[in-house]
């Protein structure tokens, strides 16, 4: 590509290389690379897709706050995407993913409990099935993790409850074989009815010495009040820990409560998954279709006319730079005199028509100027010396002034 070629192309096909025959050369090699990838398209087996939604409120726990269940939902969706789930799959139908089937599994965006699964397959047959086992796959993996969770749970509680009931046997055989509190409350109401009978010792009736009839008072055989009343603080501190115990042994025994019955729900829940082959309880089919060819046909037509016209252009660029570039004759501009006249020409980069005129200067050291001397001009012309207005006949003519020596006002009117 010469310089003049360049210079009337555009700015965008110059820089491309594209002038002359070749934007026709490129359109004919794209368009015939396109055409053969519009053929091969044309030429693939149709797709199906298969569209099911997977609803996790009908096997989660019925307790779950909405937070929970959006996480319940996003391990299912997540746990689809596996290599595990795909190799299950795999095994079960013999189908390869992204060789056989594509599949796309996303939480929901109408509802937190929903789970789409779409399934791209040739055979319909392909599509269903794949997304029925792997959304079953899904399910159970997550739900075999989430009773695992559960068991593991209720056995540390249970280990706690052991704990502290063995805990509590204790207390009791330290309390004399009576529960904590029980004993607490006879040693506490021993030393009352002890400090009572010192104030106020109790009496029976008796035979006094002189054989009247009268009260005597009762001889206590009991321990003494400062027995008692170490026995009283020996057993303080072990009821309390009895009842903080107990407490917590009510605590845990509610807590094994609820994780059985996550063990037992998580249990028929998986039942439930394995038979969704038959009953399709959880799943719903939204819609099994052909899908548009539209897409792929305009893969495969870009897909070969874009690197076929890169290409070209590749091939383009690499000639005009290795080919000898032809020697360009240097175009020489058209002589002129500055001094005399300019003839207009046609000519690329000539000057327009244009005649110059050379100033002549007057030395008007004489006092008058002959006509005669005026005439002698080169051009032929006449300069006017004069102010803009006409000479008045005057007997006593002003002296010239020596500023008009140089013909300024001559100068200014012949420009």
């Amino acid at each position: 590509m010469t310089d003049r070629e360049a210079a009337k192309s555009g700015e965008l096909s110059s820089f491309l290389h594209l002038t002359g025959w070749r934007p026709l050369l490129l359109v004919l090699i794209a368009g015939l690379a396109g055409a053969y990838g519009l053929f091969l398209a044309l030429d693939e087996p149709a797709q199906w897709q298969a569209r099911y939604v997977l609803n996790a409120s009908r096997i989660a726990d019925d307790d779950l706050t909405p937070l929970e269940l959006d996480i319940f939902v996003e391990e299912i969706a997540q746990t689809a995407r596996f290599p595990q789930v795909e190799n299950v799959v795999e095994d079960r139908l013999g189908l390869i993913n992204e060789e056989d089937y594509e599949i796309t599994v996303n939480q929901s965006a109408a509802s937190a409990q929903f789970v789409d699964v779409n399934v791209v397959a040739e055979d319909p047959a392909d599509a269903r099935a794949v997304a029925i086992e792997t959304a079953i796959e899904a399910m159970t993996v997550t739900l075999t993790e989430i009773l695992g969770g559960h068991e593991a749970a209720a056995s540390q509680v249970q280990e706690v409850i052991d704990q502290d009931e063995a805990r509590i046997t204790e207390l009791v055989i330290d309390a004399g074989g009576f529960t904590p509190t029980i004993a607490l409350d006879i040693a506490v109401q021993a030393v009352i009815t002890r400090r009572l009978d010192i104030d106020n010792p109790p009496q029976e009736p008796c035979v006094l010495a002189d054989g009247t009839n009268g009260f005597c008072d009762v001889e206590y055989n009991g321990p003494p009040l400062a027995e008692l009343e170490a026995e009283t603080a020996r057993l303080a501190p072990i009821e309390r820990e009895f009842t903080n115990l107990d407490a917590t042994v009510q605590a845990a025994r509610t807590q094994l409560t609820g994780r059985t019955n996550s063990v037992r729900d998580t249990q028929a829940a998986l039942v439930s998954v394995e038979n969704e082959r038959e009953n399709q309880l959880i799943l719903d089919e939204v819609i099994t279709e052909e899908t548009s060819r539209i897409a792929g046909l305009l893969s495969g037509l870009l897909l070969f006319a874009v690197p076929a016209a890169l290409i070209t252009i590749a091939l383009f660029v690499i000639y005009d730079l290795i080919r000898p570039k032809p020697a360009v004759e240097p175009e020489f501009a058209q002589t002129f005199d500055a001094a005399g006249s300019l003839e207009g020409t046609t000519a690329h980069g000539a000057l327009p028509e244009a005649k110059i005129t050379p100033l002549t200067v007057v030395d008007r050291d004489d006092d008058d100027i002959d006509e005669d001397d005026e005439d002698e001009s080169p051009s032929g012309d006449l300069l006017d010396l004069s102010d803009d207005e006409p000479a008045e006949d005057d007997d006593d003519p002003e002296p010239p002034s020596p500023k008009d020596r140089w013909g300024r006002k001559a100068g200014s009117k012949a420009g």
